[in-house]
């Protein structure tokens, strides 16, 4: 399987993601990418390393919680009973 200078659709298909979300990372800068042209083009291990460190950032942003670790009360805990 070709690994590098794949196409937009070549890599849709590889990780299981929509074109236009994968044209939109790669113009936030979100995953790397080269331009040839107009055409973008991936090396798929450069992709997957980039893809596994913004999960691993996400995941200890998600997992920190609330300052002082406290939650705050959910809204249906007040709710009134009808």
């Amino acid at each position: 399987m070709k690994t590098s200078d794949l196409l937009i659709k070549e890599l849709a298909a590889i990780i299981g993601m929509s074109t236009d979300t994968i044209r939109r990372a790669a113009r936030r800068g979100e995953i790397p990418s080269t331009r040839v042209g107009k055409a973008y083009r991936f090396d798929l291990r450069q992709v997957r390393h980039q893809m596994e460190r913004n999960a691993a950032v996400f995941l200890q942003w998600k997992s920190a919680g609330a300052p002082g670790g406290a939650s705050r009360p959910r809204a249906t805990q007040n709710a009134p009973d009808w």
